[in-house]
């Protein structure tokens, strides 16, 4: 379970920004949209991102993807000398060659099934690891696991793994990846724990996993129930594999290069996924149509999409981050998808669920407590504000009506309309538009 994620000097993000999905003391909602794993420690299963065009909510999501993909794969990809591909604030002298930093905390359980509270931080710029740290809580206190300047690497006796890492550890790889590469066990768990933590967009096709997850029955089952849950008169699924389509890659340059790197291309194939509808004779179901993915339409391809994703984190209690979850939607499903998230009873394992999106009609009070709503606001320097409902300067009711307040910029947030009007020449008059 993710309690918070904080971020700083990255892209948008300057200052230091924490996303926590730790519940509040509020007992709106409590028993379906938080769970328990101690006494008085309480989790979110979803939250919401709101925020103007280009206020930073990709950015948010853009983080959380450099930080895990860096932390779990620096060790067996990146070879000495290889650069990192951070990208600090670049609107401030102060910044622009400063490292970003990231720090992440979370419950994993222990061979006992007790839960670990784990503090994980690593702080890089273009070249190397500035800094990185683990500490865990595994009774009381939190105690070190271990610390690393540069590399100028400490382990302590709760890190054991640490001294077959740290010999092979290069200044632009993280410790813990090159101890999981080492079945360091610590390492191991937390490194399996971010690789299964999905971040995706919305705006870009997730249709590979889905596919990918059909071979198993149960969770073809699953999927399939999922496109029946959705009402789009989707029966069945059928795999299939298919010659290879070179002509979707469009270039002809990329199509040669692909037929040189493929070993007898003339038979390669590919898989290929049809879509079961039923079949009438008047009113009376005799059979099957299969449709291909080009014949439906874009929202049944959207949710075929976002299924397999869903349905794993649903399932596995994964931790699930998608931007611009709203794309292609129509906004009663995206409703839908968060309450599967917010039910105990489709969420038993309690998995995730943070979003982003522009959807004010979710935005109600029958659907989120006020921890759960988050707003991305960019300051007069170009940085990003990240704050919640509840941390919001003016105290917001819980029976507010949220979409209406965020709408008149009760707060903030929203695109400033006039002042785009000024910077395109244009001056509304009335119902219409005229040229200044």
């Amino acid at each position: 379970m993710i309690a918070e994620i904080t971020i700083e000097n990255f892209r948008s993000f300057k200052e230091k920004h924490t996303l926590s999905l730790l519940a509040t003391n509020d007992q709106e909602l409590a028993e379906q949209n938080t769970f328990e794993i101690e006494k008085k420690l309480r989790f979110l299963k979803a939250a919401v991102i709101y925020g103007a065009n280009a206020s930073g909510k990709s950015n948010f999501f853009k983080a959380l993807t450099f930080f895990f993909t860096f932390a779990v794969l620096s060790g067996p990809r990146k070879q000495a000398g290889d650069g990192i591909e951070t990208e600090p604030f670049i609107f401030s002298k102060q910044t622009e060659e400063a490292p970003s930093s990231f720090e992440i905390i979370f419950y994993l359980h222990d061979k006992d099934k007790k839960n670990v509270r784990y503090r994980y931080g690593l702080s890089v710029d273009n070249k190397k690891v500035v800094y990185e740290y683990l500490w865990a809580v595994f009774n009381v206190r939190e105690v070190n696991l271990f610390t690393r300047e540069h590399q100028d690497i400490s382990y302590t006796p709760n890190f054991k793994e640490g001294s077959r890492a740290k010999p092979a550890v290069r200044e632009n790889c993280t410790l813990l990846s090159v101890s999981a590469q080492n079945n360091g066990e610590i390492a191991t768990q937390i490194v399996k724990y971010f690789k299964d933590t999905i971040v995706r967009s919305g705006l870009y096709d997730m249709s590979e996993v889905t596919v990918t997850q059909l071979d198993d029955k149960k969770n073809f089952k699953s999927i399939v129930n999922f496109l029946k849950f959705a009402d789009i008169n989707i029966y069945t699924l059928k795999k299939d594999k298919i010659p290879l389509n070179f002509d979707k890659f469009g270039d002809s340059d990329f199509v040669e290069y692909l037929k040189r790197k493929i070993p007898n291309y003339q038979s390669a194939m590919e898989d290929s996924v049809t879509f079961g509808h039923r079949f009438y004779d008047a009113q009376e179901p005799t059979g099957e149509r299969f449709l291909s993915v080009e014949q439906e339409s874009s929202g049944t391809q959207k949710l075929f999409s976002y299924s397999g994703p869903i349905m794993e984190a649903l399932e596995n209690g994964l931790p699930l981050f998608i931007d611009e979850f709203d794309a292609q939607l129509h906004p009663l499903m995206i409703e839908s998808i968060i309450k599967l998230f917010n039910s105990p009873v489709s969420n038993p394992h309690n998995a995730q669920l943070v979003i982003s999106c522009h959807a004010v009609n979710i935005l109600t009070n029958k659907l989120f407590r006020r921890d759960q709503i988050w707003f991305c606001e960019k300051d007069q320097f170009g940085a990003t504000e990240l704050y919640s409902l509840v941390e919001y300067q003016k105290p917001v009711r819980k029976d507010a009506t949220f979409s209406k307040d965020y709408l008149q910029g009760k707060y903030g947030a929203i695109p400033y309309i006039d002042d785009i009007y000024l910077q395109t020449g244009l001056k509304l008059y009335n119902n219409g538009f005229s040229i200044g």
